[in-house]
């Protein structure tokens, strides 16, 4: 029992988080955009996973230590999408086959970068981002939407006066 009130008090930290300025906001737009953006995370996951069970039935004799599981092959698929040390794995690939199988091997996976880290990521991102400030655009919006109204205001006094 002693254990599970120990567990409870990190709930406390919680709590701390509300003094945050705009702290509900944020979290509103953390909601939003992950509400907005889902579906593309989905195919995201989508992609990896094919390619990553892909990378398994190619590669799994020539570089065991990336994909000789799917859970790996889909890992090691995630670290290319990532651009964390993807040339690593085309790289030791490459090394155990023929230069032009190694060059094609290299191509392949630079295809899988540009898709997956360079397109796929910064779609994601950009998408995340403006889901994120959406909120800011709408205030923008009504303030410009007020003005619209008293421009047309002013219009129609002036009409009336010539």
């Amino acid at each position: 029992i002693l254990l599970i009130f120990r567990l409870l008090r990190v709930l406390r930290f919680f709590r701390v988080l509300h003094f945050f300025p705009n702290f509900t906001q944020i979290v509103k737009a953390f909601k939003m955009a992950m509400r907005e953006s889902y579906a593309i995370l989905l195919c995201f996951f989508v992609i990896i996973v094919i390619f990553g069970l892909l990378n398994c039935s190619l590669f799994k004799e020539i570089a065991p230590q990336y994909f000789s599981t799917p859970l790996e092959s889909i890992y090691s698929v995630f670290r290319i999408c990532t651009v964390e040390g993807w040339y690593d794995i085309p790289d030791t690939i490459a090394a155990g086959t023929s230069p032009l199988i190694g060059g094609l091997i290299r191509l392949y996976f630079v295809f899988l970068l540009i898709l997956g880290g360079i397109i796929g990521m910064s779609f994601i991102n950009s998408i995340f981002v403006d889901a994120m400030v959406s909120d800011n655009n709408d205030d923008v919006m009504k303030k410009l939407d007020e003005l619209e109204k008293k421009i047309d205001e002013l219009k129609k006094i002036s009409e009336k006066q010539n």
